[in-house]
């Protein structure tokens, strides 16, 4: 009965963690050159989510200092 309930939380974690492969990609657009560019997608590994976050949000900054606008996808 153990070893089918530790199957069982191993299982739902495998499906919970794929769920968050990898972040959206992020798309921003120079409003006067009209060049798009995009930051990410970024993979998500649960012993490095903060830098995979700041990854992503220093590429948006990045390019934002730069005159990008955040775009739709």
């Amino acid at each position: 009965m153990l070893g089918a309930l530790k199957r069982f939380v191993v299982a739902f974690l495998l499906v919970l963690l794929s769920a968050c492969a990898a972040t959206d990609p992020v798309f921003l657009r120079h409003p006067q050159t009209g060049t798009v560019v995009q930051c990410g997608p970024y993979d998500f590994r649960p012993y490095q989510a903060a830098p995979s976050a700041m990854l992503e949000r220093g590429c948006i900054e990045d390019y934002q200092r730069q005159g990008y606008e955040r775009v739709p996808k």
